[in-house]
């Protein structure tokens, strides 16, 4: 689609640009002021879990889809807004707690990649890549576990530089397609 055949999409070279400078200036916000945009994140999903649980209170919606308010909806939408408001006034403490929920993710899942590649049928190439995952699975749950403050803050620092680096790309794209359509 170029340009000129859709008058409301507005210009790809500008929102490429935009896209571009604005995750540039989120990833350098994140590599230099790690501190802030972890305990920023955390007030969002605080916000969010609040947010979350006064839905379910509210509309009595389940995630499966159900539209019917029962006791358990209306005790998880209640313990939702608990936590919510538990992130909000003990940021740091929910930051390790998340971290280790992280970690036990990490490690289920190292731990599920090891058996498959252990005991499955796949082929020889498919069940060494599935060691290699489950292996290093299992050495970043451990990881996570050690200490889960330095963790968290590695992984704004890796998200910095994949926001700074994707702002790159954007705006290369950007000047692409800007030259494709000239």
């Amino acid at each position: 689609m170029t340009e000129n055949s859709c008058p409301m999409c507005g210009s790809t070279f500008g929102s490429l640009l935009a896209k571009g400078i604005l995750m540039i200036i989120l990833g350098i916000l994140m590599m230099v002021f790690t501190l802030a945009s972890l305990f920023a994140s955390e007030i969002l999903l605080a916000v969010l879990l609040i947010f979350v649980g006064i839905t379910l209170l509210t509309a009595g919606t389940t995630f499966f889809g159900e539209v019917k308010r029962t006791w358990w909806v209306v005790l998880l939408g209640i313990l939702v807004i608990l936590f919510g408001i538990l992130a909000l006034i003990f940021p740091a403490i929910m930051l390790v707690y998340a971290m280790y929920v992280l970690a036990a993710a990490a490690l289920i899942g190292g731990v599920t990649d090891l058996a498959l590649a252990l005991m499955g049928t796949s082929a020889q190439v498919n069940r060494g890549l599935l060691a290699v995952s489950g292996i290093l699975g299992i050495i970043l749950g451990i990881l996570f576990l050690i200490n889960p403050i330095i963790s968290a803050f590695t992984i704004v620092e890796i998200a910095g530089i994949f926001f700074f680096a994707f702002g790159i790309v954007a705006i290369i794209e950007a000047f692409m397609a800007k030259s494709a359509t000239a």
